[in-house]
């Protein structure tokens, strides 16, 4: 499988799914993930827990593939997520209630491969936008 399919299979395999196991075949046990406000994670579990956190609040989450441009062993991808939120939220220290309305944010990804497998990963979720129709910021 090449590196674009590969990157592709991660979001709904994991995300949509639920498929944690899919994550240790896509993702090298040692992946370095990079979030823009968090410090760096080590290994699958992280990918697992942030998709545990979103499919439990939101059950019919689905994952769906905007652009993708694959170069050397970098694979960029922009993706969109969108369900329904009927289900609590643990975020940020707060227990968010459900609100029954549908909710959609985008994310854009560059994944490193080696050997088959992502190795670094760097990615940038509109947290804003998906903040905002969770209640958790005001809308503007």
């Amino acid at each position: 499988m090449d590196n674009k399919a590969l990157a592709a299979r991660l979001y709904v395999e994991v995300f949509e799914h639920g498929n944690f196991a899919a994550a240790d075949e896509i993702l090298a046990p040692d992946c370095v993930a990079y979030a823009g406000d968090a410090p760096a994670r080590v290994g699958t579990d992280g990918i697992k827990q942030q998709a545990t956190l979103l499919r439990s609040a939101i059950p019919d989450l689905r994952t769906e593939l905007m652009d993708q441009v694959a170069e050397s062993d970098k694979v960029v991808s922009r993706w969109i997520g969108r369900g329904t939120f009927a289900n609590e939220l643990r975020l940020m220290g707060r227990v968010i209630p459900p609100n029954g309305q549908p909710v959609e944010w985008g994310e854009i990804r560059i994944d490193r491969f080696e050997d088959g497998r992502i190795v670094e990963s760097w990615f940038i979720p509109d947290r804003f936008a998906l903040w905002q129709q969770l209640g958790l910021i005001p809308k503007g």
